[in-house]
């Protein structure tokens, strides 16, 4: 295999990590941004000149770090089979919800932290658009 054809596969691969890192960043900050005009200004949704941009506010369950004392903790308790190979779905809503069969140990070691889903529709059938003013 030519060597300049591998270095120029690598250097290309290495080059569009780091730009997708970027572009993850930016798009993080915009959604916070977003988020905190959204929540100051207490409106359900801003316009783009082609999106609308609606935030949903939703509880998230913050599992700890160390599945595996987790899952130990969750079996001693008796409530394992319930939840079954830990449907996190399932536990994320019984942890939401208080519910009487989740142990307070369990629920002391995890953190429900209010969370955001921020999504984009077409205004009056716009399509998706490719350019953007942070170039």
């Amino acid at each position: 295999m030519d060597d300049e054809l591998i270095k120029n596969l690598i250097d290309g691969l290495e080059m569009l990590e780091r730009t997708k890192k970027d572009t993850e960043t930016k798009i993080e900050n915009l959604k916070s941004e977003i988020i905190n005009i959204i929540t100051l200004e207490g409106k359900p949704y801003l316009d783009g000149t082609y999106k609308r941009c609606f935030v949903k506010g939703y509880q998230k369950v913050i599992y700890p770090q160390d599945k595996d004392s987790f899952v130990k903790l969750i079996k001693e308790k008796g409530i394992y089979e319930y939840f079954s190979q830990i449907n996190y779905s399932r536990l994320r809503s019984a942890i939401i919800k208080n519910d009487l069969q989740i142990d307070k140990e369990i629920l002391e070691r995890v953190k429900v932290v209010k969370d955001f889903r921020v999504s984009l529709i077409n205004i009056g059938g716009m399509h998706d658009r490719i350019d953007t003013p942070f170039d």
